[in-house]
């Protein structure tokens, strides 16, 4: 599926490639870290990358059912990061997958847990409040 129609974001801020997997409780994204990428330097992708990929992943689970509903993607806004742990920084050339796990919704606030991987070691993890405006 086109992740464009997903996520309000347009090249060059795209932070996800595909959909691997998505249910009721959780959906997991994959992206390809190249060197032309706005967060890379010096051949590594750095925390605010990072971080944004999460929010995309995110915006993509949203997303998913804004589609399937006939509706357009939701603007969102990162409205907290707690507990932001970075042990690894991805280089160009390493593919991450990023599992969202919905934990909580009071009415727009929607709050997840974000954990990013390599090969499926864990390189970072947060939890994310998304304020979602549903227009």
């Amino acid at each position: 599926m086109d992740i464009e129609l997903l996520i309000p974001h347009r090249e060059s801020i795209v932070m996800i490639d595909e959909i691997i997997s998505h249910s009721v409780e959780e959906t997991t994204t994959s992206f390809l870290i190249n060197h032309n990428n706005i967060f890379v330097d010096q051949g590594v992708f750095q925390s605010p990358g990072i971080i944004e990929n999460m929010a995309q992943s995110a915006a993509a689970r949203f997303g998913i059912e804004n589609f399937n509903d006939g509706a357009p993607p939701s603007l969102g806004y990162i409205a907290s990061i707690k507990n932001l742990n970075i042990n690894n920084f991805p280089l160009v050339g390493q593919a991450i997958v990023t599992r969202i796990v919905n934990k909580n919704q009071i009415n727009q606030l929607i709050i997840i847990d974000a954990e990013v991987s390599i090969d499926k070691l864990s390189i970072a993890s947060c939890e994310l409040k998304v304020f979602v405006d549903k227009k």
